[in-house]
């Protein structure tokens, strides 16, 4: 057993399990923010519903921007793990 390609593949595994994480948080918010928005929109006057859509911040564009964010950021982490542990010596002792 390769003990770098081992600790590579543990550490890829933890650091997408962390972003995908935080990607189910994001869209937990988002229906979060949907079920609020419209109830809001439906309890007030009709007359001021171009202002509630004017501060619908949560856009699917909004979505995108932050998503693509939580992906460059997770995929960066494994890239400087992957190179950080090409700096070690790594041995595994199996007790």
């Amino acid at each position: 057993m390769n003990a770098k390609n081992f600790l590579n593949n543990q550490s890829y595994r933890e650091i997408s399990g962390l972003f995908k994480t935080m990607l189910m948080l994001v869209e937990d918010m988002k229906k979060d923010h949907d079920f609020h928005y419209d109830k809001l929109y439906e309890e007030i006057p009709e007359e001021y519903h171009s202002v509630i859509r004017a501060a619908d911040h949560f856009t699917p564009d909004k979505l995108s921007w932050i998503r693509k964010r939580i992906l460059d950021y997770g995929n960066e982490s494994i890239r400087n793990m992957e190179k950080e542990i090409e700096n070690c010596q790594v041995l595994f002792k199996f007790k």
